[in-house]
């Protein structure tokens, strides 16, 4: 069993990103940011989950800024730019599948 609010790191000079699971078919990562920090808009060439599983801030994707609060969530396609900026101190957890 994974618990993300256990395993997520912080750091004041960025983002930190944990590997939790990763197999042929699927990778799970957790991130821990401080308000403030962001995980920059990327691409991947799979389809990437993101979930808020604590905190508050921004999703960003293909489709522009989308607000990011606990248990919201939002799937991007592949080559879809993704990201969050967090207005709080926030664990994200990222499910890519398949695994790039």
């Amino acid at each position: 069993m994974f618990d993300p609010l256990k395993e997520a790191g912080f750091s004041p000079d960025r983002p930190v990103s944990k590997l939790l699971y990763d197999s042929d078919a699927l990778r799970v990562v957790v991130f821990g940011l401080l308000a403030g920090q962001e995980v920059p808009p990327h691409t991947a060439p799979s389809r990437v989950l993101l979930q808020v599983v604590q905190g508050k801030g921004a999703f960003i994707t293909g489709s522009g800024e989308r607000p990011a609060h606990p248990g919201a969530f939002v799937v991007t396609e592949p080559d879809e730019p993704h990201g969050l900026k967090a207005a709080e101190k926030t664990v994200l957890l990222a499910v890519i599948a398949p695994r790039p």
